[in-house]
């Protein structure tokens, strides 16, 4: 018996199909995902940090702003290979986020692109990452954010509550 090349419409029952292929899923480039790009960067710098067993790299507002300006041609593939040569810089204590995107950027043809994104994304992804990274420092303690960046109880609370970050994530 001959085994045949089946196509997806062959092994789906005929109705299954064509609700599927309805379905269309657009998944914009990393460049045009503002605060996503910090965010991912955190969490996969902490990854890279807890596999290699050392600190995860702090994140300067100047680098935090290059993140969001970088074109991102490698698109996700492309910001984990940042996040774990910052770690490993970062362990032989030497380097920055900027000279990672520099040495990127010239490796690769420049892409040219035309979205631009207002300030306060830009500012709101920042304000959010740093929030995010006190939080995790002081394990949650609301105090010692509240005096690490200046900020009132009833600030702190509405921009967490505004950005989705919850102490409970932090405790431990």
């Amino acid at each position: 018996m001959q085994e045949q090349d089946k196509t997806t419409e062959d092994v789906l029952k005929p109705n299954l199909f064509y609700r599927l292929a309805a379905l269309r899923i657009t998944v914009p480039p990393l460049r045009q995902r503002g605060e996503d790009i910090l965010t991912l960067f955190t969490r996969l710098s902490e990854q890279f940090a807890d596999e290699y067993g050392c600190e995860t790299p702090e994140v300067s507002a100047q680098e935090a702003a290059q993140l969001l300006q970088a074109p991102w041609p490698g698109n996700v593939r492309q910001l984990i290979n940042v996040a774990e040569r910052a770690v490993l810089q970062s362990r032989r204590g030497s380097g920055t986020i900027a000279s990672l995107l520099m040495n990127d950027h010239e490796e690769m043809q420049p892409v040219m692109t035309t979205e631009g994104k207002p300030l306060k994304e830009y500012v709101e992804a920042f304000e959010r990452m740093l929030i995010d990274n006190t939080m995790r420092r002081h394990k949650g303690s609301i105090a010692s954010v509240m005096d690490e960046l200046c900020l009132p109880r009833r600030t702190l609370n509405e921009k967490m509550a505004k950005y989705g970050l919850s102490r409970s994530d932090y405790l431990g």
